[in-house]
């Protein structure tokens, strides 16, 4: 900075100080202090205003983007899509911006528009994708710059598993469970698991879940859900030691699947290790891949298993919680 523009600066500054104490201490009837005999409000006011006013302050994408995210949560997709949209026009190319578009398309109902926007994501994150995977990472969600790239992995991974695109789903989930061993990638874990069961390939879920059932979070579906992979696989052993460790960490789990609680989780979103709307929420999820064979054997366990797993097959007649 030059000793010139240093000056102009504190000329400004005087300027304004001058204006705001103009402000401070004239009446808007009062004569003008420039002498010309007008008002102040008919002469210097505007100026003086304007003076101290301060400068529009410049769009920033990211306040954009957190606005966006906030007209989301209050499930306003298109609202939040305009504020996704600004940040992106001020930040080309932005993955956070192009996820947030894709998920506001997702949530309006637009599954092609959303695929677009996902895939773009991916494209624009491809070194990033090889840099997790070469480093090893198995944190990945908790790295600010991946989450957009993780995001979008998991969204087509639904997308692709909602539409009975299995083989799809797999690919895009294992995106994500291969660099992030946190909540995300167990529930991508959960998916893919029961993508292979749909496909026929229970063996190939075992090891898949067998991560996820060790996970900080959602241990005790993968638990469950391995269980039920082993036992297609034809390992009955090994199935009754995973059910019945997800039966002891929620005894809900399996008057859930076999459908004698048969009320549907009200709140998926606030449900708590443990709880009945888990189990409610397990059973809405993935309930469909417990065929007939595979409850009569989960009922056996329940009947047979460990305290826990008995008082669940009991409470099947006590008021609900």
């Amino acid at each position: 900075m030059t000793a010139n523009t240093t000056n102009q600066e504190t000329k400004q500054d005087d300027k304004v100080e001058a204006a705001r104490a103009r402000l401070a201490g004239t009446g808007r009837n009062d004569p003008c202090f420039c002498g010309s005999g007008k008002k102040y409000k008919k002469c210097h006011l505007a100026p003086d205003e304007a003076a101290v006013s301060t400068p529009p302050k410049a769009p920033d994408p990211d306040e954009l983007l957190a606005a966006g995210w906030q007209l989301f949560e209050q499930r306003r997709p298109a609202a939040a899509e305009k504020e996704f949209r600004a940040a992106l026009l001020l930040k080309p190319e932005w993955p956070d911006a192009l996820v947030a578009i894709g998920l506001a398309r997702l949530r309006s109902g637009d599954q092609d528009a959303a695929r677009k926007e996902f895939n773009d994501v991916l494209r624009i994150s491809d070194k990033l994708a090889t840099e997790l995977r070469e480093s090893g990472a198995k944190d990945g969600f908790s790295r600010k710059e991946a989450q957009a790239y993780l995001r979008a992995s998991h969204a087509l991974g639904c997308l692709a598993f909602d539409q009975e695109r299995y083989q799809d789903a797999l690919v895009d989930l294992e995106r994500v469970y291969a660099v992030d061993e946190g909540a995300v990638g167990t529930e991508a874990r959960l998916i893919a698991g029961a993508a292979l069961l749909k496909l026929k390939q229970p063996a190939d879920a075992v090891p898949i879940l067998a991560v996820a059932s060790k996970s900080a979070t959602g241990a005790s579906r993968a638990l469950l859900s391995l269980g039920l992979a082993q036992f297609a696989a034809g390992d009955q052993a090994a199935a009754r030691t995973a059910i019945l460790a997800a039966l002891e960490a929620n005894a809900h789990f399996g008057l859930a699947v076999t459908g004698r609680i048969p009320s549907r989780a009200a709140n998926l979103g606030a449900a708590t290790p443990g709880s009945r709307e888990e189990a409610l929420g397990y059973a809405q999820t993935f309930g469909d891949l417990w065929d007939e064979a595979a409850k009569g054997f989960l009922k056996e366990v329940m009947a047979g298993g460990s305290a826990d797993a008995s008082k669940a097959s009991g409470a099947a007649s006590a008021p609900a919680e």
